[in-house]
């Protein structure tokens, strides 16, 4: 609740303000009608008052309610409604709304006591994965430090992704040992980029240098510094380092968060991460028009006035002009398929509905598949494909637009279904129309960037498989003849990023190497980082 309550009282404003001048003629109105329903009003300028106290008749009236109250209650809702409060923008439709986190995770050799079980850093890996399943469609980059620190991953929606990197993570793959968490932040920043996000340390102490360097890098950047401690102070080998831990958050203006035995300390952290995320989201959405909701206190005060002795006048008129300023409501909370309808509902709603109001009524109400059954704009169709991830006919519509922001999009809808280089054609495309288009600019370079990183592991990978050739030696063994001339053609076979992309064979068969042992290839990784063969 203190989330919402920041974000409540830092964006709340009037979309429409100029509404509250209306204020002024309609309760001057209600004054003078109240002034008129005092009749002894009328007499005190022609009878003395201690003689007009004698001669009127003392007349209370009891009701706690009376039109005149309730109109003055139902004029201020009213206005307020049309006034537009809003604190919260719209989801975009094609823009990913979640933050983006990069994870730094500490793997030196004092994760491994077991203090926690098993391990501090078992502990950790289940901490991430609690996150991962309560931050879906999130961009979470993975960097694990010691003595050194490494990109494991780049930010990325796939929790899958992560997932199989994480679980090859231990203390042994780590070339220097050590903690200087601070040497992964260059790092976290070049994965962050032109984003405002998230830096989320999960560690149990600092290095000598940490402190300083925390200082320096949250004052120039407007990242936010998560911490989570992992570990007990009660260890009997080297205990959490509480002190320094909340120290080293205080001095970077983050939240340190203890470990608690459940999800409150992960449910914390994610409360941290939305109010971040909203407060530098993207501005040019528009916000939300919350003036409906005051609709039912609206309609329950008209209901006074079906009672006997009340008259309803212009009050009736104010509603109507209500109903018809307030557009359908958004809701910017992500939605999930819902069940479909009735038959007689979507009749009923095809005889006073357009397809397209009727396929952006279903758009907002999270029936993304329904919608784009409904539309009949192309892009709007493939806007719904895109939202209900069906990427694949998504990107089918978006070809069909030769506009910026088709090109645009259809280069997203490519990057979602990892194809990756008709991605970067697509991007190529919309800045020949636009060479300034900075969504593209950006979006062309994440992608690039998995492009290169699949050409960096193919070739590690062939570089693994001669230095295992070179270990079996010249002496003939059993059954080699015919692999050794399967290694040969293999051997022979320069895998290219283009190959490995767009070969479904190639493809399979790379990512089977991989996951063979991914603690090998992260550990030789790790290496190329540190010889700086790899940036």
């Amino acid at each position: 609740m203190s989330a919402f309550l920041e974000q409540f009282l830092a964006h709340f404003h009037f979309l429409r303000p100029w509404w509250w001048l209306a204020a002024l003629p309609l309760y001057w109105s209600l004054w003078q009608l109240h002034r008129a329903g005092q009749p002894q009003r009328k007499w005190q300028q022609l009878i003395a008052p201690h003689l007009l106290d004698a001669i009127l008749l003392q007349h209370h009236d009891r009701r706690r309610i009376s039109p005149l109250t309730l109109a003055a209650l139902l004029l201020l809702l009213t206005l307020t409604a049309l006034a537009g409060p809003s604190w919260q923008r719209q989801a975009s439709p094609l823009a990913e709304q979640a933050a983006t986190i990069v994870i730094m995770l500490d793997a030196s050799e004092s994760m491994a006591q077991q203090d926690l079980q098993p391990t501090r850093l078992a502990r950790a890996k289940q901490k991430i994965r609690d996150l991962l399943q309560l931050q879906r469609g999130s961009r979470i980059g993975l960097i694990v430090y010691a003595g050194s620190a490494h990109s494991v991953i780049p930010p990325t929606s796939d929790p899958q992704v992560i997932t199989s990197y994480l679980e090859a993570i231990s203390t042994t793959i780590m070339p220097v040992a050590g903690k200087a968490p601070e040497l992964g932040l260059p790092l976290a920043q070049q994965m962050l980029g032109e984003h405002v996000g998230n830096i989320l340390m999960l560690g149990d102490g600092i290095g000598p240098n940490s402190i300083a360097a925390f200082s320096r890098f949250f004052a120039e950047q407007p990242h936010q510094l998560l911490l989570l401690g992992v570990g007990t102070t009660q260890a009997v080998g080297l205990p959490l380092e509480e002190t320094q831990l909340r120290k080293l958050a205080a001095v970077s203006h983050g939240v340190y968060q203890p470990l608690t035995i459940d999800r409150k300390d992960v449910k914390a952290l994610q409360r941290r991460i939305i109010t971040q995320a909203e407060n530098n989201n993207d501005r040019t959405r528009p916000w939300i028009d919350a003036g409906y909701l005051l609709l039912y206190p609206i309609a329950l005060l008209l209901l006074f006035w079906f009672r006997r002795g009340w008259s309803l006048n212009w009050q009736l008129a104010l509603l109507c002009a209500l109903l018809l300023s307030q557009p359908l409501p958004v809701m910017a909370a992500e939605q999930t398929e819902r069940e479909p309808a009735t038959s007689w509902q979507q009749q009923w709603m095809q005889l006073w509905l357009t397809p397209d109001q009727l396929g952006r009524y279903y758009l907002k109400r999270g029936e993304y598949l329904r919608a784009a059954r409904s539309f009949d704009n192309i892009y709007w169709r493939a806007v719904a494909y895109y939202r209900a991830e069906h990427f694949q006919a998504a990107a089918e519509l978006f070809a069909r637009i030769p506009t910026v922001a088709g090109y645009f999009n259809l280069g997203n809808a490519y990057a979602h279904a990892r194809r990756y280089l008709r991605a970067v054609q697509a991007y190529n495309q919309a800045l020949k129309l636009q060479p300034d288009h900075a969504g593209a600019l950006k979006n062309r370079k994440r992608v690039q960037q998995i492009i290169d990183e699949t050409q960096q592991l193919s070739d590690s990978q062939l570089a693994e498989d001669e230095e295992a050739s070179q270990e079996l030696g010249d002496a003939p063994k059993t059954s080699e003849g015919s692999e050794r001339k399967q290694y040969a053609k293999r051997q022979r076979q320069q895998l290219t990023a283009e190959e490995a992309l767009n070969n479904a064979a190639i493809n399979a068969l790379w990512m089977r190497q991989v996951q063979k042992d991914p603690a090998r290839f992260l550990r030789a990784k790790f290496h190329m980082q540190l010889q700086g063969t790899q940036p």
